[in-house]
């Protein structure tokens, strides 16, 4: 069955990376739009062109939502969001997905990460949070080449110095510029093996979001550490 098409109107459109904007899209008709953390919409884009984007937000207000684009690949969506204006409308439809945090998953949940793959994982980390599942053990890896590529990076850390015991968040620069980056180097794959201890992993369900070979490699460095296969839910972004 077809979902339905709503229609939105862009409030605010931002550059949040040198290469990613964040729009803002409160709804019109109908007015409220109601999803689960980690899915994701369809927007026409151009004539005949679909493009899907995962929701950045969590769903705590069903009157708005937001998006993350990276408009560097110079495609229909690029241009379309790197144009998009506040005040302008536009319509999309969803929500869709089945990549979203069961009630049955482990009490740790291990987040990865790449480019605007983190947009669906921020979705689900705020969510738990409102929803009072911050106590659950949250790990989350997040990958990028250069440090201007870390989206929403002083908003992860602000989330694990408030807590500590329940939120870890490890960035990682592959090509880190200088010597004053702070954090890991190397991908999320030489990154993870290192700081995920194999008894962490045995008893967690990770969520993955990234390219298709992030996904493949990722899942058999979490099996390789004990994961059981089935409690590894991936998206492909790209």
């Amino acid at each position: 069955m077809a979902k339905e098409t709503y229609a939105a109107r862009c409030t605010a459109n931002v550059l949040i990376t040198p290469r990613v904007h964040e729009a803002r899209l409160e709804l019109v008709d109908p007015p409220q739009f109601s999803f689960k953390a980690g899915q994701f919409i369809t927007v026409p884009v151009a004539e005949g062109v679909l493009r899907s984007y995962s929701i950045a937000s969590a769903p705590e207000d069903p009157r708005w939502l937001k998006v993350a684009v990276d408009v560097q690949p110079g495609g229909p969506g690029s241009r379309f969001f790197a144009a998009l204006q506040p005040g302008q409308d536009l319509k999309f439809q969803g929500p869709y997905g089945a990549f979203v945090v069961r009630d049955d998953a482990h009490p740790h949940l291990v987040f990865v990460g790449t480019g605007t793959g983190i947009a669906p994982l921020r979705s689900m980390i705020h969510d738990l949070g409102q929803r009072g599942q911050g106590h659950r053990r949250m790990t989350l890896f997040f990958g990028v080449r250069f440090a201007d590529d870390l989206m929403y990076h002083d908003e992860f850390l602000a989330l694990a110095a408030k807590h500590p015991d329940t939120f870890t968040y490890i960035p990682s620069l592959s090509r880190p510029e200088g010597s004053d980056w702070p954090g890991d180097i190397g991908r999320v794959t030489t990154v993870i093996p290192r700081l995920l201890p194999p008894d962490v992993a045995a008893a967690a369900t990770a969520y993955l979001c990234g390219s298709k070979e992030m996904l493949k490699e990722v899942t058999e460095i979490l099996v390789g550490l004990g994961m059981d296969r089935k409690h590894v839910k991936k998206e492909q972004f790209w």
